[in-house]
């Protein structure tokens, strides 16, 4: 976005908003973890609502919005990773084929499915695994038993 549309946003938050928090209603798509840091940082106090916003403090909100820069230095450890969730319902999935209870010869794998789990080995495994079932059962190839 730009000033501009930011100026023109954080005002219309003072007639669609007006008692809200402003560190409690982010602007999408901007995370409320970083938007309370940027309304901190712009030194807004947390209990400000959006018709006591002041111009200065707008201002000041969309200078940080607009210019902040955030260098990158490194990865996160494993416990600040996020976590994937969503997708298709596991009820309506044969987990002998991947195939669709729904739709007949539709077939399911990895990150499409309902599966929880940190992002990374669990993620790359369910993926691996129900693309493995899904490719045979789609090929007619009935998997070998493992020994």
């Amino acid at each position: 976005m730009s000033e501009s549309e930011i100026a023109n946003e954080l005002q219309a938050r003072r007639t669609t908003q007006p008692k809200r928090h402003i560190a409690s209603s982010p602007l999408a798509p901007i995370p409320a973890r970083l938007w309370e840091q940027l309304v901190l940082a712009a030194r807004i106090p947390p209990e400000t609502i959006w018709t006591t916003l002041t111009r200065a403090q707008a201002l000041a909100l969309t200078g940080l919005l607009t210019r902040t820069e955030l260098p990158v230095n490194g990865k996160s450890l494993n416990k600040d990773e996020f976590v994937t969730c969503g997708g298709v319902n596991l009820r309506e999935v044969n987990f002998r084929t991947m195939e669709s209870r729904i739709v007949p010869r539709l077939y399911f794998a990895g990150e499409l499915l309902d599966i929880d789990g940190i992002t990374g080995g669990f993620n790359f495994q369910a993926a691996w695994s129900t693309g493995w079932i899904a490719g045979h059962a789609m090929a007619d190839v009935e998997p070998a038993a493992e020994s």
